[in-house]
């Protein structure tokens, strides 16, 4: 009796301590709060026991599934009073109570149920579907109390009494009209569906708040003491913010004629600024930002539109406009103001009243880290459209260019601003639809010049291997005042190689200016540089290793390119090195062998800024000893005196010099795309250098164009003397090289193929000319076409080998003979697919018909990894493991005449790409195509691929009955890929059962060991084509007939014309198999049973026999 006793006893407490155990606090979204025990971000629960005793959680379930109420159960956990037990939600399945416990589930931030039931299958706890702002928590504002609130501030762990709650969490209000252009005034109306909440509105920029409706004000300087000897000013002016309470229409109005306001605030550290204030009224806009706000709730998101009213409505700008707000005492305050001079000037110059202002480093601008980020907003229009509009972090951007008037920035997206991401295809030259970090970039050294230079220089270079930066002209609004131009770029940083490369943070080791370390460890640099030091790269074997550790053709490039341009501010700064943090990995794809790789930065110096001449000797300046501690110390000099002590790298370098002049270094080239970049910004130029007098004025602009002119004329001459000087060659040679047709093949000479798709290379290149070296080696290769082989050499140089080396001693010329396959090749083209503007623009693709066929339409059928597809533009995944249209024209596997005899010269190539990811939830991209093959035997499938940083290489298959896949027959059923387009070619002409078969099929799949990335990287591919050779019966087609048969080509019968009383027929396949026969009834043969192709039509009457040939489609 006792033991029932004590029993039932134990088992009352049990329940009765049971009762005090609570789901405390939810986080669906967790950004930044809190991270867990593997330093991710994970959601997660807070169970909080206010019982008197430890108690035992082990067979409780927890689940977000009300219909599988244990998804996860708890382990032996004994849980003490006050506890707050926090679980994370993160599906890792975690059950060992020495360590933080995990869910085998995830919570979902759109909403959902929430329950803890005992062991007995009743309801401990509850949360019903609620929808919680990310980083924001929900639960019991005291620990184990019935009422429930939202947290701002989470308390993962502690009592959540520390902190307010908020019983809900607003809506923000509704504009009557959306931000964008207009050419009237007009009435805007402010909405909120709760009467009980306030509408704070501002349009000043600054954010809206209920408690500044008096309006806050700071203070700042315009004069400051730049002169040694000179004290700061005492002179300070106020300027002030407010909101307000909305109570009737806004009326938005063209505000130009409005007084100026920050445009008047000094943003540098001159005594007089009046040089670059405006004297005249500015253009303005109108930012309009609106919050509601309710007693005792969270007040809800601002919402923030630009309103830009002109006579012009949307064509008032040519370019994109980037219209910025932020509270202007984050930009102008004396004290915090991170875009002025400010007090960190005065007091430098307080403590150093006799020495010249400094170029950085001395004044609130130059302030920098995460501490001087500023939280504002931006309206983002492209053709009087608004295309993104968020919330982002601001930062000053650059080193002495801080100190200019209109000043770069950085732009940070991040969770805690409310996206990740700035998701826009800013760039026409990029296909990237998002990017974390952006710069608006104010020109840099080139800042009164031609206001693009070095945009316009990584431009020149794109394609070579060299990572650049891609431009986008904007004209930035700050506050709704007429900001000026701004450059927006891509930010060098993880981000950046991650999106192009894959690498993730914890991967990515960078070098910058100086050889600082800049990201990572710089160790392995370090020990690459010491080696350098210590070691010549004469022998092979030197020189063999510097090759694992890095990517000698990228710095090749890298340092011929700064030479060429007389990049005067380098190489001693303006430095960017990068690698992923790995061993060298030969096969690794491009980017993460682990081998360190360059990119071009900052390149405004270049083309005679700095020195006003067009002769001067970079190479030299380079390779300097003994040099100055800037530009060019000894240190910044060492790697490439090291590397061209080697023949075989001197060579190269040499070779690719000469190749760089030739191309993409072409005088008319580098004049044309000059002109291009300024035509860009020419209908705002004057607006721009009225407002900041940057450049100089319109005459200095257009005298700035004209120095990259002149320059680009006449510095291949000087730097042509200058190889020869530093390496003692004895002249120029003039190379001519020449195709006997150019729709037979090309030639590529060293590194450079002589085609329309090579930079600097014509639409009809042939015969083209270069400049080469004299006694200096070039390699040239003959490369046929589709349907083509080489057959030899002429000219100087002979021979049948379609790769030679020769050595010129004097001018030369060279041409490539090519002749037709040889017999028994298939010459006809039964398929093509020709790739052009005829596709739609960023639009996935799920099948594409031949654009070309003898007779069936061939068909690519695409099947996308992603369950769903093909997405809309308002889906996540939409352009993901897509196939999709892309610029990338290749002259490889081209074929004339399947084109309406087009060269490819004009045919308006584009190409066909395969994106990211490759792979998911056990699903493949692959790309099949259907090509019957009835009438034609020797059956040839050709294309041009290439990979773009996606995936190793393709897997092909085929089939015979259209469903059994096989690779049985084929030689090269496996085709490893490169960064460049390669000609692909399977024979299928020893298959049986390929020849003269409508069921065949060819099947493309992938490859690589990181399938499931999704980084906006892909495979391009292009022209495809299948080609055969007719199959012909020994009895000839009787041309001469009193047969008349008709329609050829038919879809479903013939009719035959005849004068006999009876006539008989068979159908035979071109390879003689009979396939249907019998009497013709009321003039007509069916030939709904057969599969369209090609076919011979035997007619026999009164004894005679006639063979007519037919199509059906």
């Amino acid at each position: 009796m006792k033991r029932f006793l004590l029993l039932f006893f134990c088992l009352i407490i049990g329940n009765s301590q049971a009762q005090n155990i609570f789901i405390n606090e939810v986080m669906t979204s967790n950004a930044s709060t809190i991270a867990d025990d593997d330093d991710s971000y994970e959601d997660w629960i807070e169970i909080y026991y206010t019982g008197s005793i430890a108690f035992n959680l082990e067979g409780y379930g927890l689940s977000d599934l009300p219909s599988n109420p244990y998804q996860w159960v708890f382990p032996e956990y004994w849980i003490e009073p006050g506890d707050h037990l926090l679980l994370w939600c993160s599906g890792k399945n975690r059950t060992d109570i020495n360590y933080p416990l995990h869910t085998n589930f995830k919570l979902s931030s759109s909403g959902e149920t929430i329950t803890l039931t005992r062991p007995d299958g009743t309801i401990q706890d509850q949360y019903l579907a609620i929808i919680i702002p990310t980083d924001f928590s929900y639960g019991r504002q005291s620990d184990g109390a019935a009422a429930k609130v939202f947290f701002q501030t989470a308390t993962p762990g502690d009592p959540n009494n520390t902190v307010q709650g908020f019983s809900e969490i607003l809506n923000p209000p509704t504009f009557s009209v959306a931000g964008g252009f207009f050419t009237n005034p007009f009435s805007l109306t402010l909405s909120h569906p709760d009467p009980g909440v306030t509408i704070v509105y501002t349009t000043d920029g600054s954010d809206p708040d209920i408690t500044n409706l008096g309006g806050t004000t700071y203070s700042y300087k315009n004069t400051y003491p730049f002169d040694p000897g000179t004290l700061p000013s005492p002179t300070f002016f106020s300027n002030s913010f407010t909101s307000s309470a909305y109570s009737s229409p806004l009326n938005i109005v063209n505000r130009t004629s409005a007084s100026n306001d920050i445009s008047m605030i000094s943003s540098t550290y001159d005594s007089d600024p009046s040089y670059y204030l405006p004297n005249f009224s500015i253009f303005k806009g109108t930012v309009v930002r609106a919050r509601a706000f309710k007693a005792g709730a969270w007040a809800s998101k601002i919402v923030t539109q630009t309103y830009i009213v002109s006579p012009q409505g949307q064509n008032r700008f040519s370019i994109p406009v980037m219209s910025l707000s932020v509270s202007e005492n984050k930009f102008f305050d004396y004290n915090d103001g991170i875009y002025v001079a400010g007090v960190d000037f005065d007091t430098w110059r307080t403590n150093n009243p006799t020495l010249e202002a400094p170029y950085s480093f001395a004044a609130n601008y130059d302030r920098t880290g995460d501490q001087y980020e500023q939280v504002g907003h931006v309206n983002y229009f492209v053709n009087g459209t608004e295309v993104m509009n968020q919330q982002l972090g601001i930062r000053i951007n650059g080193g002495g260019t801080r100190q200019f008037p209109n000043k770069s920035l950085k732009l940070y997206a991040r969770s805690e601003y409310g996206s990740s991401a700035f998701n826009y295809s800013f760039f026409p030259t990029e296909s990237y639809t998002s990017y974390e970090r952006l710069i608006l970039r104010n020109s840099g050294s080139d800042y009164v010049n031609t206001y693009y230079k070095d945009a316009f220089t990584h431009e020149l270079v794109r394609g070579t291997g060299l990572d650049t930066q891609a431009y986008q002209p904007s004209i930035v609004l700050l506050n709704g005042e007429y900001w000026g131009l701004l450059n927006i770029r891509p930010r060098y940083d993880w981000h950046y190689f991650n999106q192009r490369y894959g690498i993730a943070e914890n991967e990515i080791e960078i070098i910058g200016d100086g050889y600082y370390v800049d990201t990572g460890s710089d160790a392995h640099f370090q020990a690459l540089f010491s080696y350098f030091q210590n070691n010549s790269l004469t022998p092979t074997s030197n020189y063999d290793y510097i090759k694992t550790q890095m990517d000698v053709d990228n710095f090749r490039d890298y340092f011929i390119t700064n030479i060429f341009i007389q990049n005067t501010d380098w190489p001693g700064w303006n430095t960017y090195f990068w690698r992923k943090s790995t061993t060298f990995t030969p096969n690794a794809p491009y980017g993460n062998d682990g081998r360190w790789r360059t990119a071009i930065k900052d390149t405004d110096a270049g083309f005679s800024l700095m020195l006003d001449v067009n002769d001067h000797n970079t190479l030299e300046f380079a390779t300097a000893l003994g040099g100055p501690d800037w530009p060019n110390p000894e240190w910044s000099t060492l790697i490439l005196r090291r590397l061209l002590e080697n023949d075989s790298f001197k060579l190269s370098f040499i070779n690719r010099f000469a190749d760089m002049m030739n191309t993409y270094f072409l005088p008319s080239r580098v004049v044309g795309l000059s002109s291009q970049f300024a035509m860009g910004i020419e209908p705002e130029i004057s607006e721009q250098i009225a407002r900041w007098h940057a450049p100089f004025d319109y005459a200095w602009w257009v005298h700035s164009q004209d120095v990259i002119g002149s320059f680009a004329n006449e510095r291949p001459a000087y730097q042509r003397e200058h190889i020869r000087l530093k390496f003692g060659i004895a002249s120029d040679v003039n190379a001519t090289l020449d195709v006997d047709d150019a729709t037979h093949g090309y030639v590529k000479i060293n590194t450079i193929d002589i085609t329309a798709a090579t930079p600097g290379v014509s639409t009809n290149p042939y015969p083209w000319q270069g400049i080469y070296f004299h006694n200096i080696p070039v390699t040239l290769k003959a490369v046929p076409l589709a349907g083509y082989v080489f057959s030899h050499w002429s000219g100087d140089v002979s021979g049948t080998n379609p790769e030679i080396t020769y050595t010129p001693t004097a001018d030369f010329t060279a041409v490539a003979h090519f002749v037709s396959t040889t017999q028994g090749q298939p010459t006809t083209p039964l398929y093509f697919w020709m790739m052009d503007s005829n596709l739609p623009n960023n639009t996935p693709l799920t099948a594409m018909n031949s654009t070309y066929e003898v007779a069936t339409e061939g068909i690519i059928n695409y099947t996308s990894c992603l369950v769903g597809y093909p997405f809309t533009s308002a889906h996540p995944s939409w352009r993901k493991a897509s196939m999709e249209r892309r610029n990338s024209p290749t002259p490889l596997n081209y074929i004339p005449e399947a084109n309406n005899n087009v060269p490819f010269a004009t045919a308006n190539m584009l190409g066909l790409q395969i994106k990211q990811p490759f792979q998911a939830q056990g699903q493949e991209n692959k790309m099949v195509f259907n090509l019957s093959t009835m009438g034609y035997k020797d059956i040839q499938f050709a294309f041009a691929a290439k990979n773009e940083n996606a995936v190793d290489g393709l897997l092909v298959e085929y089939t015979l009955n259209g469903s059994t896949w096989t690779t049985q027959g084929l030689s090269n059923a496996t085709l490893p890929l490169t960064l460049d387009f390669q000609l692909f070619t399977l024979n299928f002409g020893s298959i049986p059962g390929v020849s003269n078969n409508p069921n065949f099929k060819v099947r493309i799949r992938f490859y690589g060991p990181n399938l499931t990335q999704d980084l906006g990287n892909r495979v391009t591919f292009n022209n495809f084509s299948l080609l055969g050779t007719p199959i012909t019966l020994d009895a000839p087609e009787v041309h001469s007939s009193t047969f008349i048969v008709y329609p050829n080509p038919t879809t479903s019968v013939v009719n035959i014309d005849y004068d006999v009383a009876e006539i008989n027929y068979t159908i035979f396949a071109l390879d003689g198999r009979v396939l249907q026969s019998g009497r013709v009834n009321d003039h007509q043969v069916a030939l709904t049973e057969l599969p369209a192709g090609i076919y011979l039509l035997q007619l026999e009457a009164e004894g005679r026999t006639e063979v007519k040939k037919i199509i059906k489609k």
